[in-house]
């Protein structure tokens, strides 16, 4: 009872809104989405995530990268929110935009499941070049 005339009072103030719209948006407030809606990537996206990866790879620290992008895949999304408080320190390795499209990457469910797999596609593709020994 206490409950009913407290929604209602609520709901008095807010004309516009009725019962249903507001139950439908607390039925959804907490959604992640779907599989569909975080598996596609952008063209720009897919780019960006190349260039990630050729500037890991020219540094020979792909399995050091892919180990951690694994240890931290479960907190992509709070590793993207970090990205906002560092982007006036680490905007030097990519443009603004850029920096900005690897935050939204970082935001989807798979986004760090796609670099780690653009990784060991671009690790075993240097590993199959003929004439690339390691050096010992």
């Amino acid at each position: 009872m206490y409950l009913q005339k407290f929604f209602s009072r609520i709901f008095s103030y807010f004309d516009k809104i009725d019962r249903q719209s507001i139950r439908q948006g607390f039925k959804h407030a907490f959604s992640v989405g779907t599989s569909c809606e975080n598996t596609t990537l952008s063209e720009k996206e897919q780019v960006l995530i190349s260039k990630l990866v050729t500037i890991v790879g020219k540094r020979k620290l792909t399995v050091p990268a892919s180990l951690f992008l694994e240890s931290v895949q479960p907190l992509n999304y709070i590793g993207s929110q970090m990205m906002v408080f560092f982007r006036p320190f680490l905007t030097f390795f990519f443009t603004p935009t850029e920096y900005d499209l690897l935050q939204g990457i970082l935001e989807k469910r798979d986004g760090i499941k796609r670099i780690i797999e653009e990784l060991e596609k671009r690790g075993n593709i240097i590993a199959e070049i003929p004439g690339e020994s390691k050096k010992q």
